[in-house]
């Protein structure tokens, strides 16, 4: 009996796993949409606010997974100085929307509606993400 009732709970959960889920090669180019998208918006904070030396590193969207391919619609940014690679600001960059733009990572924190969105399957946003036009 144990073991039926150990066997139908597993097979729920596979089945369960499953659902709603996008593939390996779809879920790696929303991916590449969400990070091409907040490195766009990167560059346009970087140069609208007077830090063209810096480089950018994107973090990407880590609430991206295989049942949330959109993520929260989030990505960490860091601008970095080219020569000693220190991070010399940190902001959270849409994936989404080029007019949501980025954020200093102290005021996206200090915004609850924007903090509420980390980390958290934003079901708002479109499973397909759209590059920015630029």
């Amino acid at each position: 009996m144990k073991l039926a009732i150990t066997s139908i709970i597993i097979a729920a959960a596979l089945t369960a796993c499953g659902k709603d889920e996008v593939s390996f090669d779809t879920l790696e180019t929303q991916r590449a949409i969400a990070n091409d998208n907040s490195r766009y918006n990167a560059q346009k904070w970087r140069a609208e606010n007077g830090y063209e030396a810096l480089n950018i590193l994107t973090r990407g969207d880590s609430t991206q997974q295989a049942n949330c391919p959109q993520g929260d619609g989030w990505a960490s940014v860091d601008l970095i100085d080219a020569k000693s690679k220190a991070v010399m600001e940190k902001l959270k960059c849409s994936t989404v929307s080029g007019n949501l733009g980025c954020y200093k990572d102290a005021d996206f924190k200090a915004r609850a509606v924007l903090a509420k969105q980390e980390n958290t399957c934003n079901a708002d946003i479109p499973k397909t993400l759209k590059k920015i036009e630029q």
